[in-house]
C-alpha cells in the first residue's frame, strides 16, 4: 500500500491523517541547504527537511509519529505516495 496525498494532507494506508504537507514559510528549492541526498535544512526556519525518496512508507509513518512537525520533501513520482484524483 502507499501513503495517500489528498489536497494538502497526507494519510496512511488506513486513511488516518498524518499531517498537512504545506510549508508555513512557503519555502522553495532555492531555500534549502543540501547536507546529503537524505536531508536538507531550510534557510528560512532552520528545520530539517527529510527527503522521502530514500524512505519507506513505514519509515515515513514512524518519523511522523515520533515527530509530527517533521518537514518532508515529497516527490509525487515516488511510488510510496498516491495522489487522490
Amino acid at each position: 500500500m502507499a501513503l495517500q496525498i489528498d489536497g494538502k494532507d497526507l494519510f496512511d494506508q488506513d486513511g488516518n491523517w498524518l499531517k498537512s504537507i504545506t510549508c508555513p514559510k512557503l519555502a522553495q528549492k532555492k531555500d534549502l541547504i543540501t547536507h546529503s541526498d537524505r536531508n536538507y535544512t531550510c534557510s528560512l526556519c532552520e528545520k530539517t527537511i527529510y527527503n522521502t525518496d530514500h524512505m519507506t512508507e513505514k519509515a515515513i509513518v514512524g518519523l511522523l509519529k515520533k515527530n509530527p512537525d517533521a518537514c518532508l520533501s515529497i516527490n509525487l513520482m515516488n511510488p510510496v505516495f498516491n495522489k487522490a484524483r
